[in-house]
């Protein structure tokens, strides 16, 4: 019996130690999970003129946080293809998600400066997967997550 509580003990204390040592998330990773569970719906499209005559692109997206931990930022790819089906505008936005709650979707508002959008335009709005490193590491959200003292790569 003593052999037995022996065992048990030396199991309960061996079990925890080795499961402590797997394979730990690096920031990378854990930012390309955060951002991959997020669902991004375009929900329309409009310019908007300044007095000085500058266009600005305006589309609502529908943000869908399909995760449980929540990002302040998003880094989204917008796409503008002519009817011709060339790409005219190919440029990242960063969309704001304070207040933004996993399990709840919100209507956000990314805009383009210097973009007017022609009648015949396609627009899409996309979450980037499989970033390489150097490009996370450029993202505003990587703040969140990148350890201290570690800025973005230049």
């Amino acid at each position: 019996m003593k052999r037995l509580a022996m065992l048990i003990a030396v199991a309960a204390t061996v079990i925890p130690l080795l499961s402590a040592c797997g394979e730990k998330e690096t920031p990378e990773a854990r930012l390309a999970r955060l951002r991959g569970r997020h669902e991004i719906m375009p929900a329309g499209a409009a310019t908007v003129t300044a007095p000085d005559g500058t266009p600005t692109l305006v589309i609502d997206v529908q943000v869908y946080n399909k995760g449980t931990e929540s990002l302040n930022q998003l880094t989204v790819m917008v796409r503008v293809r002519g009817s011709d089906g060339g790409e005219r505008v190919a440029q990242r936005a960063t969309l704001d998600l304070t207040g933004v709650r996993p399990g709840v979707g919100e209507r956000r508002t990314v805009v383009i400066p210097g973009v007017a959008l022609a009648e015949t335009d396609e627009i899409s709005v996309e979450l980037e997967a499989n970033l390489p490193v150097e490009i996370l590491h450029q993202l505003p959200e990587w703040s969140e997550v990148a350890p201290p003292g570690s800025g973005p790569v230049s």
